[in-house]
């Protein structure tokens, strides 16, 4: 029988067209994942991607070429991701469950990062008056990115981080000093870009 006539292929597929990574939140759709990788990884290789399962056991989605469209995250999803997963590790957060109030988060965050970062990341080429209402425009407007492609689950009071978060975490991470926490923190409280040999910056064009 051929996994096209599935249901959970058609909500895997979508899901991964957008980006969104398969996590063990949805125990189904991985479930699924698991038992019919070979078969998806071949489907998937004739539209120029590779999937892949990460150590943490998440698995996602890699594009080269043109056949589906790509999305770049903006500076935003990616500065809160980070942040995100340096807040993961937080013994606090292991106690509570894994989850994180959300007022306490935009409080952490504003708290913890420069107020000229949060401007540049945030609220870039706004106007000082509003700078504060974009910020926080702009954070929850990251939050519901970041729950769309299965990073974090989200609802009105709370986050919680899934495995996928650690694909920001990897971000930082490098062979050379600084460690990987002491790169988190730079990142995400100087604004710190690291960049392996080679690779270069995108970015979206400001509206």
């Amino acid at each position: 029988m051929t996994i096209f006539k599935d249901d959970e292929f058609v909500e895997i597929d979508l899901l991964l067209r957008r980006g969104a990574h398969i996590n063990r939140a949805n125990m189904a759709l991985y479930d699924y994942m698991c038992h019919h990788l070979t078969e998806l990884k071949d489907f998937y290789f004739r539209y120029g991607c590779s999937l892949y399962q990460h150590p943490d056991g998440f698995f996602y989605a890699t594009v080269k070429g043109g056949k589906i469209q790509t999305r770049l995250l903006p500076k935003s999803c990616v500065h809160l991701g980070m942040f995100l997963a340096l807040k993961a590790r937080d013994p606090e957060i292991t106690r509570s469950s894994g989850r994180i109030s959300v007022n306490q988060l935009l409080q952490d965050i504003e708290t913890s990062v420069p107020r000229d970062i949060l401007q540049q990341v945030y609220a870039p080429k706004r106007r000082e008056a509003v700078v504060d209402e974009c910020i926080n425009d702009e954070l929850n407007k990251s939050l519901r990115t970041l729950a769309e492609l299965g990073f974090i689950e989200l609802t009105d009071l709370a986050i919680r981080p899934l495995e996928a978060i650690n694909r920001f975490a990897e971000l930082a991470r490098s062979n050379n000093e600084p460690s990987d926490e002491n790169r988190l923190n730079l990142i995400v409280t100087r604004g710190v870009v690291f960049l392996e040999d080679g690779e270069e910056v995108e970015g979206e064009a400001d509206e």
